[in-house]
């Protein structure tokens, strides 16, 4: 159960007055920050969980995050990109008799890009003919959008004790 005291020591209504006074945009100034991190921890938990879901490392995943927060606005918003990723972010491609192998995954009838990258692309032709190709995705919405949910359930908890521990922090070194 959360709930929130404040206590005062003061040797004059007018230290009390002034503490008062301040204490609204302290913790406006405490609520802030508490969005911001519970923003932070979301993409952490989540990102985390994601790639632990997909068997791959966290890098792809957490560059499709970003975190817009305003403070004057009151709120924060946590983007998540969730088109395709390319499948040479989750592990070294190796071209073999049928396709290419990826971690565990295997894509038939693909190849490795003999162009000049620090990438080894993946694609796929399209038809029979030479072109057009197509580069070979994955798609992780499902799993991305299930793990969201989880942890966004959560979230509210987080912010709680950010802001008791924000606002515990802001009020004591006035």
């Amino acid at each position: 159960m959360a709930g929130f005291q404040l206590n005062f020591e003061v040797d004059g209504w007018g230290d009390v007055e002034r503490a008062l006074a301040d204490a609204p945009r302290k913790l406006d100034v405490a609520a802030a920050r508490a969005l911001r991190k519970t923003a932070q921890w979301l993409r952490t938990h989540s990102s985390r969980e994601i790639a632990r879901e997909l068997g791959i490392t966290q890098s792809p995943i957490r560059h499709r995050y970003n975190i817009y927060s305003q403070s004057t606005a009151r709120e924060v918003k946590l983007w998540v990109g969730l088109q395709p990723i390319g499948v040479h972010y989750l592990g070294t491609p190796r071209q073999t008799r049928t396709g290419v192998k990826v971690g565990h995954r295997e894509y038939d009838a693909a190849f490795i890009s003999p162009m000049k990258s620090t990438q080894r692309l993946v694609f796929r032709r399209k038809g029979r003919e030479r072109l057009p190709i197509e580069k070979v995705t994955e798609d992780w919405e499902g799993p991305a959008v299930s793990a969201l949910e989880r942890w966004e359930r959560r979230a509210l908890e987080r912010f709680m004790e950010l802001f008791e521990q924000e606002a515990r922090y802001v009020l004591q070194t006035a």
